[in-house]
C-alpha cells in the first residue's frame, strides 16, 4: 500500500514532479494547470501507469490520470484514489513485464 507519508510535502510539487511505483503500478506525481487557462488554479494531478516503462516512454492509452486540490488534502486523497486503483485492478498490476 502506498502511504501518504511516503509522497513528501506540498512545496516538494511546487519545485519538481515525484514518480514511484508499487507492485507492478507507477504513478508520476505533479503540480499542473486545472484547465488550459493560465488562470486556472494549480492542481495536483497524479497519473498511473503500467510497468516496465516510465512516464514519457509509457503510451499516452497506458495512462490513467485524476486531479486534487493542491494542498496537503490533495496529496492525501491523491494516495487514497492510487491506492484504490491499485486494488481495483490487483491482477493487472501484478502480472504487467517486469525488467
Amino acid at each position: 500500500m502506498i502511504e501518504s507519508s511516503e509522497l513528501f510535502h506540498l512545496s516538494f510539487y511546487k519545485k519538481t514532479h515525484f514518480t514511484g511505483s508499487y507492485q507492478g503500478m507507477r504513478y508520476y506525481i505533479t503540480k499542473t494547470k486545472a484547465t488550459e487557462d493560465e488562470d486556472a488554479p494549480d492542481v495536483l494531478r497524479a497519473t498511473i501507469f503500467p510497468e516496465p516503462y516510465n512516464f514519457e516512454c509509457t503510451p499516452e492509452e497506458d495512462k490513467t490520470s485524476n486531479d486534487f486540490p493542491f494542498s496537503e488534502d490533495g496529496i492525501q486523497l491523491a494516495c487514497e484514489w492510487m491506492n484504490e486503483q491499485y486494488e481495483a485492478r490487483r491482477d493487472y498490476w501484478l502480472h504487467t513485464p517486469k525488467f
